[in-house]
């Protein structure tokens, strides 16, 4: 059986960059056993990415 958790980085309006450092995040998941699964865009009103979701996951 695998766990999983999520984690939301989210990105500036006008530049479209994201507001933290992904690399760090999955570093610091990685560190405890976590494995990145995906990275998911959510789209804003724009059409343009308002955040990125990444999933991570490892076994129970």
């Amino acid at each position: 059986m695998m766990n999983y958790a999520f984690e939301t980085i989210e990105m500036k309006a006008l530049s479209g960059k994201m507001k933290s450092d992904y690399r760090k995040v999955v570093q610091e998941y990685a560190r405890n056993g976590w494995r990145l699964h995906s990275m998911n865009p959510i789209p804003g009103y724009d059409g343009m990415a308002a955040s990125i979701e990444l999933i991570f996951e490892r076994e129970a």
